[in-house]
């Protein structure tokens, strides 16, 4: 459960999270629901995170090293990458939620590069492989998956109903398109990974190359084969 974490406007500290979490498991044992929740937070980016860090009022997921961190939908903070720092020099690992969704990164998905080269993870929403977010978030998820980019994929889930908690087709989606091995990390290993504290194993990122440096990539690598044959 990552409910949003927005200072100063939705206070959902760690003390907050973790007792509702408790007051849901104990209903759902009581109704015979074999479920389990966790308890984690959404936490909206902001100058304040390293404070609220070590006063201990973030939730980090399942108490792991593990935090999920929101970027604006429109922009990257200036001060993203020193608050992403901050976070890492306390032993956290920050892992951005729906970067397919950000515009910036949507339009160069070389800055969240920058980010996962800095120690970040990312976890893109099922909903944005399924095209429901619209083509550009469609596109995006695409193109971070592509480039070893993408570490989780997650519901999002916000109610029963529209944002409801759809995972299958996702994942039958990228089992199609990317094979079963990468599925199942995506889906199962590295989340258990963090359910259980244990560090996950994840490839190096690639950055995505623009058509015309493509083109000129192709171009040298021509040249040098002709070189090489002559």
């Amino acid at each position: 459960a990552t409910p949003h974490f927005i200072y100063g406007t939705i206070n959902n500290n760690k003390s907050v999270v973790c007792e509702k979490t408790r007051i849901l498991t104990e209903k759902l044992q009581k109704t015979g629901i074999d479920i389990r929740i966790y308890p984690g937070s959404e936490v909206f980016i902001s100058p304040e995170i390293p404070m609220l860090l070590d006063k201990d009022e973030i939730c980090t997921l399942n108490h792991s090293s593990y935090i999920l961190v929101e970027l604006p939908m429109m922009s990257i903070p200036p001060y993203t990458e020193e608050i992403l720092y901050q976070i890492r020099l306390r032993g956290k690992i920050p892992i951005i939620a729906h970067p397919e969704r950000n515009q910036q990164i949507a339009s160069d998905p070389n800055k969240l590069y920058d980010l996962i080269e800095r120690g970040a993870l990312s976890q893109v929403n099922a909903a944005s492989i399924r095209g429901l977010f619209g083509k550009a978030a469609c596109e995006a998820a695409y193109t971070l998956l592509r480039h070893n980019m993408v570490h989780f994929i997650s519901s999002d889930a916000h109610t029963c109903r529209g944002r409801s908690p759809k995972m299958k087709e996702a994942r039958e989606i990228i089992e199609s398109e990317f094979g079963g091995a990468l599925a199942s990390c995506l889906f199962e290993r590295n989340a258990y990974s963090i359910l259980n504290k244990k560090p996950l194993a994840v490839p190096d990122p690639e950055r995505v190359v623009n058509k015309r440096s493509y083109i000129i990539s192709f171009f040298t690598n021509w040249v040098e084969k002709l070189q090489r044959k002559a």
